[in-house]
């Protein structure tokens, strides 16, 4: 590898040791390199640490994020209590969150094949007028569904209230509407 050879290790071989992702010969090297190099040792450290405060942030609900199939499946094997909402292509779903609930997750159906890009824009109920664009989300076209994590923590001090959410293919110029989805939200019973 010949990132472990150059003076400071590359970002990508650290991120590779650190997410366990290298051979045994690649990892005696980074091990050997990290020894003697004080300053690689500081950015390894520092990466350790941004994914701490990454996970911090995402179990306090502070964050959203669309991720993929196999993502909700490590958290709830982490046993993280994850509620999902199912929504068929173009289609609706009463939801909510409980006192409990550690995520909460949004499967979204959607033909995705060809798409190239994907925007994604809500509309509230309790927002008229207001539109929330989440350009370019990334998306698994072989899946056919979108798969959503809201801020936990905001959607727990929501008040009943209904939201559009629209996904826009977008290429060469040209948008398309892929799905129109609505979300009938309500509090938890007693909150």
């Amino acid at each position: 590898m010949s990132a472990v050879s150059s003076a400071h290790l590359a970002i990508d071989a650290l991120l590779e040791y650190w997410l366990r992702e290298t051979d045994a010969s690649t990892t005696d090297a980074v091990d050997e390199h990290l020894m003697r190099c004080e300053a690689c040792g500081r950015v390894l450290d520092g990466l350790v640490a941004l994914g701490d405060g990454v996970r911090a942030v995402f179990r306090a609900g502070a964050v959203a994020a669309v991720t993929s199939q196999a993502f909700i499946r490590r958290l709830s094997d982490a046993g993280l209590r994850v509620r999902e909402h199912r929504l068929a292509h173009n289609g609706s779903v009463d939801c909510t969150v409980a006192p409990d609930d550690d995520v909460l997750v949004a499967r979204i159906e959607a033909p995705l094949a060809g798409v190239e890009r994907l925007d994604a824009v809500a509309q509230l109920s309790n927002e008229p007028g207001v539109e929330h664009r989440l350009e370019d989300v990334p998306f698994d076209a072989g899946t056919g569904e979108l798969v959503y994590i809201p801020a936990l923590a905001g959607v727990r001090d929501l008040p009943a209230h209904d939201m559009q959410l629209t996904l826009l293919a977008v290429q060469g110029g040209e948008t398309r509407e892929v799905g129109r989805y609505l979300f009938h939200h309500r509090p938890w019973p007693g909150h």
